[in-house]
């Protein structure tokens, strides 16, 4: 605060020269005598100017940011260079390292280091966009770095509820094709497969890592993450395209159906749901992998189907008047047929 005092005095002070300066020469090239009443009204602007400035215009935040740039700039730039920081992180606040560590690589540093360390950063503090957009520039200044484009994968996993998109997948292909024994590489694939039910590629993952670690500390870990997953896909491939038939008696076709999988009488989020527009009656509805929003549960033997409808298209499920309490699943492979009203 002390220290923006004092510039702004400063400025102050080299307006008011300038123009006692400009108001003396034009006064005297006009014929009259220099008179410092006429100064009044702009030293009057100028002063209100800059209490103004303290006033309203001073951002409250900005004092604790020029004190934390001086206390941490000296750290962002070792961790820039690769370097530890060498700062007591008792009292450190991480999103305040990031906001002066963001400053020295914009305005000085733009190395691939600079970028890779901000999106480090700010994947620990879970903010997976600022991760993504600082892991792009380091592999626009050096493509080739696998450690980069698994930080970018990361961040993309991150931002999609930890489950892998076909974005993250490409750049996790790209490091084992560049480096086939990647460790870090084929175990955030194989959990994020995991999370977003993609469970063949996620026991491809398993099985690489397991022919490398297999009898090693690690193994033991390694077998258990296989074994799950086996059994999730082996659920996975009893409920694939599992069909739900609504019909509507005279229910008008052409608005929004929801379909959904709950486990006996629970309620909360179901484990299982679907939107479509309805066409006509009955409808049926396929339920997949994506469609699932929790893990396969331990006991398939009391999944139950419902729905709900809105002849409103477009509509969200808390405006679905119409709907069917959940019944059981039938036959194999499991199905259920609905009556919307009942």
């Amino acid at each position: 605060m002390t220290f923006l005092l004092a510039v702004l005095g400063a400025v102050l002070l080299i307006a008011l020269l300038s123009m006692f300066l400009l108001w003396r020469r034009e006064t005297r090239r006009d014929g009259d005598r220099a008179s410092w009443s006429g100064l009044a009204l702009p030293l009057l602007v100028v002063v209100l100017g800059g209490l103004g400035y303290l006033s309203l215009g001073y951002h409250p935040e900005t004092a604790q940011w020029l004190s934390d740039r001086r206390e941490l700039s000296d750290a962002a730039r070792r961790v820039i260079q690769g370097q530890p920081p060498e700062i007591d992180d008792d009292n450190l606040s991480a999103a305040a390292f990031a906001r002066v560590l963001q400053s020295e690589v914009v305005r000085e540093h733009q190395t691939m280091g600079g970028w890779y360390a901000l999106g480090l950063l700010y994947d620990q503090l879970g903010a997976p966009a600022q991760a993504e957009e600082a892991a792009r520039r380091a592999l626009f200044l050096e493509p080739d770095d696998d450690a980069a484009r698994l930080l970018l994968a990361r961040s993309l996993i991150q931002a999609n509820e930890g489950r892998l998109s076909d974005a993250a997948e490409a750049e996790i292909q790209k490091v084992l094709e560049a480096y086939p024994q990647h460790d870090g590489a084929w175990m955030l694939q194989a959990m994020a497969a995991s999370r977003a039910h993609r469970y063949e590629l996620a026991l491809r993952s398993w099985q690489a890592l397991l022919a490398r670690h297999g009898e090693g500390e690690a193994g033991d870990l390694l077998r258990q993450g296989k074994a799950n997953t086996e059994r999730q896909l082996a659920k996975a491939r009893q409920l694939d395209d599992l069909r739900i038939t609504v019909n509507a008696g005279d229910v008008a076709a052409g608005g929004t159906l929801f379909v959904f999988l709950r486990q006996g009488e629970q309620g909360g989020q179901p484990l299982a749901a679907r939107r479509v527009l309805v066409e006509r009656f009955p409808a049926t509805v396929v339920l997949r992998r994506d469609d699932w929003l929790q893990s396969y549960p331990a006991d398939l033997s009391d999944l139950r189907a419902g729905a709900r409808y809105t002849p409103a298209p477009g509509s969200s499920v808390d405006e679905a008047g119409l709907r069917v309490a959940p019944k059981p699943l039938r036959g194999s492979p499991p199905q259920a047929e609905l009556t919307l009203g009942q």
